[in-house]
């Protein structure tokens, strides 16, 4: 397991590895988010975006 660990977080320290993003939803639309996630189609993260 260390011998694949150090590799990973090598990666994710210099940026390496990016997650990839389906679809941003605010935070008022999490009900059509989750409906996205059940359809199982995305391809990537479905991000759910907090107001400030």
């Amino acid at each position: 397991m260390r011998g694949a660990a150090a590799p990973v977080a090598s990666g994710l320290r210099g940026g390496a590895f990016r997650p990839v993003v389906d679809r941003l939803f605010p935070l008022e639309e999490i009900v059509r988010a989750y409906q996205h996630l059940e359809f199982h189609t995305q391809v990537g993260k479905t991000v759910v975006t907090v107001g400030r």
